[in-house]
């Protein structure tokens, strides 16, 4: 794969990237699920998923997604900012998926926690017409991987995130 092919990934997928990091910098706020549970007695979403880690989380991706539009050109502005919307839905589906299995917040699910985002995004942008491949898809996913466990070990060392993962 050609060095070219992976910096557009990696620029393509940024707006996704930079909101998935965003809602770490909220420790509190308005549960999206207001709290409540399904009928299986688990959270529909839990005390992790807010109102205000949302809307920073789709600020920083709108953001990028501006500084991407200057050379990309202004559709990228709608698209990268539907790509940090697809991976804020991707880690929403993440999470409840997560309370079906009777995990609780911040527990590790290796694989779901590092991609769900990454999933959603890729969804997203494929349905607003941005060309990706499969090879694309994956150097991102496993770059996502990666990213993801450091960026968090870093987190909480910094005593931005609660758990290392």
């Amino acid at each position: 794969m050609e060095l070219y092919t992976l910096l557009y990934a990696f620029v393509i997928y940024s707006p996704a990237l930079a909101a998935n990091g965003g809602a770490t910098f909220i420790r509190e706020g308005t549960p999206l699920d207001f709290g409540r549970s399904l009928g299986d007695g688990r959270r529909i979403l839990g005390d992790g998923k807010t109102f205000e880690g949302l809307l920073l989380s789709l600020s920083f991706g709108l953001t990028v997604s501006i500084g991407i539009s200057r050379f990309l050109g202004e559709p990228w502005i709608t698209k990268g900012f539907m790509g940090a919307l697809g991976a804020m839905v991707g880690d929403l589906v993440g999470a409840f998926f997560k309370r079906r299995m009777g995990m609780t917040r911040g527990q590790r699910a290796l694989g779901l926690d590092q991609l769900d985002f990454v999933v959603g995004a890729t969804a997203f942008m494929l349905a607003t017409g941005v060309p990706l491949s499969l090879s694309e898809f994956l150097f991102v996913a496993a770059l996502a991987f990666v990213l993801h466990l450091g960026t968090n070990a870093v987190a909480y060392r910094l005593k931005i995130k609660r758990v290392p993962w």
